[in-house]
């Protein structure tokens, strides 16, 4: 489904933590409704490379082009992309002191300056999207791992993103929680979002992606189709990985 349209353009990013160099160069041009998976070992710079591309991490060298808008430190810039750019954690990051949909229409009322009814429409919409309008009224703690993490897939989506960005959305769930999110994660494809997702969930990438990229060491070293990755993979390191997780 996807466009023609670049719409997130990474070229020579490179990343430091003090002396140690987490992103060597990384290029990167995604299409609009493009899915894109990035996999890798722990440690291999892909959470950083996906933090960078809304700046929840600066990155010190090289480009970075969300929707036409490229990440300086102009603050008017990086509060426009994160309006664009919606992302999902490993911990969900829900306000426990909040209802579900109060959750949900925090950022709508606030920042797109939607109507109270406004935005609990869309909330509701967004909840059967993800299949839990019953909890509506619940807490976080109510729920469990994973409607907590669907209800942050919902409140990412209430913000009307261009592009969502998600880091190991399900390494923090039990192993029974997983389908659920990932089945959310799958129908938000369908639907034609553009999508970076960091993720160990191979069958996920063979279904859905359009695109792998595979991370090492801070470099961005072989990317190809579903396809090409899990039957061809060209580079040593490639099939080194996947002979370990597969």
């Amino acid at each position: 489904m996807a466009s023609d349209k670049d719409i997130i353009i990474c070229h020579g990013v490179k990343k430091w933590f003090g002396d140690f160099q987490a992103l060597h160069g990384v290029d990167l041009t995604v299409k609009e409704g493009e899915v894109v998976v990035i996999i890798g070992p722990s440690g291999s710079g892909k959470s950083t490379f996906i933090r960078c591309i809304n700046r929840l991490e600066e990155h010190q060298e090289g480009s970075i082009t969300v929707d036409g808008i490229e990440l300086t430190n102009d603050l008017r810039n990086i509060e426009k992309i994160r309006s664009d750019v919606g992302m999902v954690f490993q911990s969900f990051n829900l306000f426990p002191h909040l209802t579900i949909m109060d959750n949900i229409t925090l950022g709508p009322i606030w920042v797109r300056k939607k109507s109270k009814a406004e935005a609990e429409e869309k909330g509701m919409e967004l909840l059967n999207r993800v299949g839990i309008p019953e909890q509506a009224d619940k807490y976080p703690g109510q729920l469990s791992g994973g409607q907590q993490q669907r209800v942050a897939i919902a409140r990412a989506l209430a913000m009307e993103p261009k592009v969502m960005l998600f880091d190991e959305p399900t390494s923090a769930l039990d192993p029974e929680m997983v389908n659920e999110v990932l089945q959310a994660m799958k129908e938000l494809a369908q639907s034609g979002m553009t999508m970076l997702v960091v993720t160990h969930e191979m069958g996920f990438a063979r279904e859905v992606a359009d695109r792998v990229l595979f991370f090492d060491f801070g470099s961005l070293v072989e990317e190809g189709t579903p396809e090409h990755f899990f039957t061809n993979p060209q580079h040593d390191r490639t099939k080194l990985f996947l002979s370990q997780i597969l």
